[in-house]
C-alpha cells in the first residue's frame, strides 16, 4: 500500500477522534468514509493502524468513525483527567458506577441492545439515573444485609454502592461548595462530560434538561455491552434483588 493510502487511514483515525466532527460537513471525511467501505485493502490499513495505536474501530458510516480506545492506549481517559486530581478518592469510585447507571437507564435491557444505533433513544434526565442509582443500592442493600464484606472479585463496584447509598441525593449551600459532592451534582457531571465527548445532547426545553443520547454513544454501549459490570448493573435493576 503506498504511502499516501497509509496516511489517508492515520487521517481518517484523526477525524474519528474529532468526536463532533460529521462526514456530511467535511469532503475530506466523507472522502475517507467512501474509501473505507470501497476499498478492501484500505479498510484493511485503517484497522492496522487503529490497532497499532490501541484503538478499536466500532463503526464507519454516515455519523463517521466511531472509535474506542483500549484500556493501554494513550487515547484512553484516564480517572484523573475525567475528574481533578485533588478530588476524593470516593467520588472517583461513584463516576465509574454513575457511567454503568447511565448505560443501563438508556438500554434498560439487553433486547434494546439489540437496537440499530441510528434508531434513537429516549432522552434521559439527572432525575432518572438518581431514581435508577437509589433502586439499585437499595435492592443490593437488602440483598448483602447478610453478608457486609464485599465479595471477591467485586471490591470496587460494592465499595462504589455502598458510598453512594449513603452519600446525600440533594444540599443546598450558600457557597454551592458541599453541594458539588451530592449524588445529583456528580450525575449532572458525568452527563455533562458525556456531552462533551460527543455522547449526548442536551436539550433545555422542558424544566429539568434532557439528555438525547447520541448515535457514538449508542454505538459504543453496545460494544461495551458484555462488561461484566454493566450487566450486572442491569440484571438487578431488571430483577429487583441482588
Amino acid at each position: 500500500m503506498s504511502h499516501d493510502r497509509t496516511r489517508d487511514a492515520a487521517r481518517l483515525l484523526q477525524w474519528g477522534l474529532r468526536v463532533r466532527a460529521r462526514p456530511a460537513q467535511e469532503p475530506d471525511y466523507k472522502r475517507l468514509v467512501d474509501l473505507y467501505h470501497d476499498d478492501t485493502a484500505f479498510r484493511g490499513a485503517v484497522r492496522a493502524v487503529a490497532d497499532g495505536l490501541g484503538l478499536v474501530l466500532v463503526d464507519v458510516g454516515e455519523y463517521g468513525a466511531i472509535i474506542a480506545p483500549l484500556e493501554d492506549s494513550v487515547f484512553a481517559l484516564r480517572g484523573a483527567e475525567f475528574r481533578p486530581t485533588h478530588s476524593a478518592v470516593e467520588d472517583r469510585l461513584l463516576d465509574g458506577l454513575i457511567q454503568l447507571a447511565i448505560a443501563a437507564t438508556v438500554f434498560p435491557s439487553s433486547r434494546d441492545l439489540e437496537d440499530d444505533p441510528a434508531i434513537a433513544r429516549p432522552p434521559v434526565t439527572v432525575a432518572e439515573i438518581e431514581d435508577s442509582l437509589r433502586a439499585l443500592c437499595e435492592r443490593l442493600v437488602e440483598a448483602h444485609k447478610d453478608a457486609p464484606d464485599p465479595i471477591q472479585g467485586h471490591e470496587g463496584f460494592e465499595e462504589a454502592w455502598r458510598i453512594y447509598a449513603r452519600r446525600m441525593e440533594a444540599m443546598e449551600t450558600r457557597d454551592g461548595s458541599a453541594a458539588r459532592r451530592t449524588t445529583r451534582r456528580l450525575v449532572e457531571s458525568s452527563l455533562e462530560k458525556l456531552r462533551e465527548h460527543g455522547g449526548f445532547v442536551r436539550d433545555n426545553r422542558g424544566e429539568e434538561a434532557a439528555y438525547q443520547p447520541t448515535y457514538r454513544y449508542q454505538a459504543l454501549v453496545r460494544e461495551l455491552a458484555a462488561n461484566e459490570a454493566l450487566k450486572r448493573v442491569r440484571d438487578v435493576l431488571a430483577r429487583g434483588d441482588g
